[in-house]
């Protein structure tokens, strides 16, 4: 029996770039999506015959969320700091890469939200007593997502 080759890729690892600077580690990377509305027209024929029609709609654009190990990542912090200290979201704005790759550390996606700025960030749960390490998490809006396949 001849071995079937599966066209699908598993991601072995990923990264993500803030205008070409790499954050060090992520854990999870969640929400990615494109999606457009569907209009929906319901018509009758003069004969009162009823057919119906579906049109694109306006487009959606995702909030990702990147959750990963609090770190002195200068990048993230600074990125942080401009969109909620500072409230400068103009200046805030970002072109964010997402690099999917497989085990030959080859991408085979690249995803990127332009225009990009931070709305969220969580700290992980403190316990006392404990030396767990922390998780943060960074909810990303964006004003288009593009996706390339390689």
């Amino acid at each position: 029996m001849a071995e079937q080759q599966s066209n699908q890729f598993i991601v072995y690892t990923f990264g993500i770039q803030i205008d070409g600077v790499q954050l060090e580690q992520l854990k999870t990377v969640s929400g990615i999506s494109q999606e457009r509305e569907v209009v929906t027209t319901h018509h009758t024929t003069d004969k009162g015959v009823e057919f119906i029609s579906k049109q694109p709609g306006k487009r959606t654009v995702p909030s990702v969320t990147i959750t990963r190990g609090m770190d002195k990542s200068k990048a993230l912090n600074d990125w942080i700091k401009i969109s909620h200290d500072e409230g400068d979201i103009d200046k805030a704005r970002k072109n964010v890469t997402i690099e999917m790759k497989d085990n030959k550390g080859t991408t085979v996606r690249r995803v990127t939200l332009e225009r990009a700025w931070v709305s969220k960030w969580v700290s992980g749960d403190l316990t006392a007593g404990e030396s767990n390490a922390i998780d943060e998490t960074v909810t990303i809006e964006c004003e288009s997502l593009k996706v390339e396949h390689a």
